[in-house]
Formats: structure tokens, sequence, C-alpha cells
């Protein structure tokens, strides 16, 4: 089966799934392609979460202490990995923050991802549930 064909089943079974079942499917750059099952689990930092848009992974919480900087986003004094806003972007102002109550900071895990990089914190409500990833092109899961 040629890759092509491979995938074009695949992309078929993934819809399949996604109308019988209660499965998401995400071809947003900001997380890795694929099938994804909503969870009901308690969210957490590193949650990856499926809101009423894309997928993204929580970064931070209310109460944690955020410095957005050109070099990328630290959280409690560390950097978090590949966070640094695309040059040129309009941003999230460059800062100390605490997270403020019902509030969270999302990040995907591509630099131009609309995330908070660029867009500062997120209300909670727009948490529709947490996600497991199923089947993803790519990632390591």
């Amino acid at each position: 089966m040629s890759k092509t064909a491979l995938w074009s089943f695949l992309a078929a079974v993934s819809l399949a799934l996604v109308v019988v079942t209660n499965f998401t499917y995400n071809n947003s750059p900001s997380m890795p392609v694929g099938l994804y099952r909503p969870t009901h689990e308690p969210w957490e930092r590193g949650s990856l979460v499926l809101l009423k848009m894309p997928i993204k992974r929580i970064a931070a919480l209310p109460g944690d202490h955020v410095e957005m900087t050109p070099a990328g986003i630290y959280r409690e004094g560390r950097l978090i990995p590949n966070t640094a806003p695309v040059a040129g972007l309009p941003h999230c102002p460059f800062g100390h923050y605490t997270v403020p109550a019902d509030m969270f900071l999302a990040l995907g895990e591509v630099p131009d991802s609309w995330d908070g990089r660029y867009i500062c914190f997120l209300p909670e409500s727009l948490i529709a549930s947490t996600a497991k990833p199923v089947w993803t092109k790519g990632a390591a899961q």
C-alpha cells in the first residue's frame, strides 16, 4: 500500500471514528495531527485539554508565576522549552505575571501556534475536557 493510500485509509477510519464515537480529530499544527479521545480527568500542568478551539497543553495554572521574555516563557523561574514567540508577531507583553484565578496559560507545540505566547492567559471556561492522544502523526506520546 502506498504512503498516500495509507494516509487516505487512516483519514477515512479517523473520520468514521469521529462520527461514530466521541473522538476528536486535530488537524491544527499547534499539536500533533491525529485522533484524540476526550477524557474527564482532573486537569493539571502538562495536561492536554480540548478547548472550544484547537487542542493545547496547559503550561501554567492560577497562582503560578510566569515571565514572558523574547527567549521564551518561564514558569516558576524555569524556561519552558521551545516557547519563544516568533519575532515580528504581536505577542503577550514581556514581563512578570501571576496567572489570575480562573485562567490558565495554554501552549501549542509549534512557535506560531496561536497560544499564550501571543494571547496571554485564557479563561478556564474554554476547556471542554482533557484529551488523550489515540493516534498522532509523527509525535511521541
